[in-house]
């Protein structure tokens, strides 16, 4: 099969769409702030750098093209009615290499907006700090010197260039990391002469002029050759799109039968996470505080000691197993070990008995869970922060929830020694 065709195979919407970018559909990440605002001596504030770094070429790696093209198609193919096309958005991990080349080694999915812009929620900013931080981590770990590198984007239909909103999403990065660069994709150009792969890689000439900063296509390179990439991926998307919509329901499935039904059931009858105090009120104003027992400092260093409390069912257990300690710490002490080995089972089994509940339903739990992602796992790649975080929330809960429970049940255990 010849490139030409193999490209024609992946992308049957060959059609070429006429780019019709307007002021009401400017293309890019909507601000959170203006902390962009052209000011009058900029020049002055903000380093010059040598204008040779922001034409350092790009190397683009096969399992970073993957997951973008993965997630791109979801939202804007040629099966999916031009008037429902979204744009996806996320962000490039990589690494600067002996300051020639900047290598894209992974790209991962983010959020999907509208026809025409993308508007980042709170979750997407946690998620990216714990990118962030996680890629941090691996590179101190496996001595790498990989980073968020820059972001990428889909124009479905459109040019690719920057508009307002992506000169101000660009600046973002590239102020901080002169190397840092934007992908742009899109599906209609699959097919181009002038750009690998429906992508382009744009890169700010000039950022110290902040919005009225010019901006010029930067050299990409593929870490395979194109009939090889357009191959390949070509059966990542075949297979992904098989399998998506199974993955999505038992990614529904997750949120509102696990986490939203049994695990929040299991918290109400069989509690052992700290719940927040519902009579608490928050304030910024230390004086309400002082004055009214029911409001709380959000500044105060016993915030959250203050604003939650243990549930009822753990408190009581608690209080169970720290008066049998008690008795059985005295009758060690005493050396009445026939009477501590007897008082001891009973009080074992006693407690084994408030906890067989929440063990025997914890674990279904888990197990259900567990099936759940032995299918999500191998697209988990493919996903995006919304998507995401409902495991990752889920699993956060289950194991805060099972860490508290499996510490009651060895205390349960009533292994004590003399002190």
């Amino acid at each position: 099969m010849t490139k030409e065709s193999t490209k024609q195979e992946l992308n049957k919407q060959t059609e070429r769409l006429e780019d019709k970018p307007s002021d009401e559909e400017e293309i890019g990440l909507e601000p959170n702030s203006s902390n962009f605002d052209e000011l009058p001596n900029i020049d002055k504030l903000i380093e010059k750098r040598d204008p040779e770094i922001y034409k350092t070429p790009i190397k683009l790696t096969f399992n970073a093209y993957k997951r973008i093209i993965s997630y791109a198609l979801r939202y804007a193919s040629e099966a999916i009615s031009e008037k429902n096309w979204r744009e996806a958005y996320g962000i490039l991990i990589g690494s600067v290499e002996n300051n020639e080349k900047v290598i894209i080694k992974d790209a991962i999915p983010m959020v999907v907006g509208e026809r025409a812009g993308v508007k980042y929620e709170n979750k997407q900013y946690v998620d990216m700090a714990q990118i962030d931080e996680s890629v941090y981590e691996r590179s101190i770990r496996d001595k790498k010197n990989d980073f968020i590198i820059g972001w990428w984007h889909t124009h479905p239909g459109f040019e690719f260039r920057f508009s307002d909103i992506d000169t101000q999403t660009q600046l973002g990065y590239q102020l901080p990391n002169p190397y840092a660069i934007a992908l742009i994709f899109n599906h209609c150009k699959l097919n181009s002469n002038n750009f690998y792969l429906g992508l382009a890689a744009l890169r700010l000439l000039n950022p110290e002029r902040g919005l009225f900063s010019s901006y010029d296509y930067i050299n990409l390179e593929v870490e395979i050759n194109q009939e090889k990439m357009i191959n390949k991926v070509q059966k990542v998307i075949k297979d992904n799109f098989k399998n998506l919509p199974k993955i999505l329901k038992e990614i529904e499935y997750v949120d509102d039968i696990l986490r939203k039904r049994a695990l929040a059931q299991l918290q109400r009858n069989y509690g052992l996470i700290l719940v927040p105090k519902r009579d608490i009120i928050i304030t910024d104003k230390e004086e309400d505080a002082e004055e009214d027992d029911r409001y709380l400092y959000e500044w105060d260093p016993e915030f959250f000691k203050k604003s939650f409390r243990i549930p009822k069912f753990r408190e009581k257990i608690e209080e169970e197993i720290k008066r049998d300690e008690k008795i059985l710490q005295e009758l060690l002490e005493l050396n009445e070990l026939k009477k501590y080995e007897q008082k001891k089972d009973k009080f074992k089994k006693k407690i084994q008995v408030m906890l067989s509940k929440p063990n025997d339903w914890f674990n279904q739990l888990s197990s259900e869970f567990t099936k759940r992602i032995e299918i999500i796992y191998p697209y988990y790649d493919y996903l995006d922060t919304s998507e995401r975080k409902i495991l990752e929330h889920f699993e956060s809960r289950s194991i805060e929830y099972n860490k508290i429970l499996d510490s009651l049940n060895t205390r349960a255990q009533f292994n004590l020694s003399l002190e």
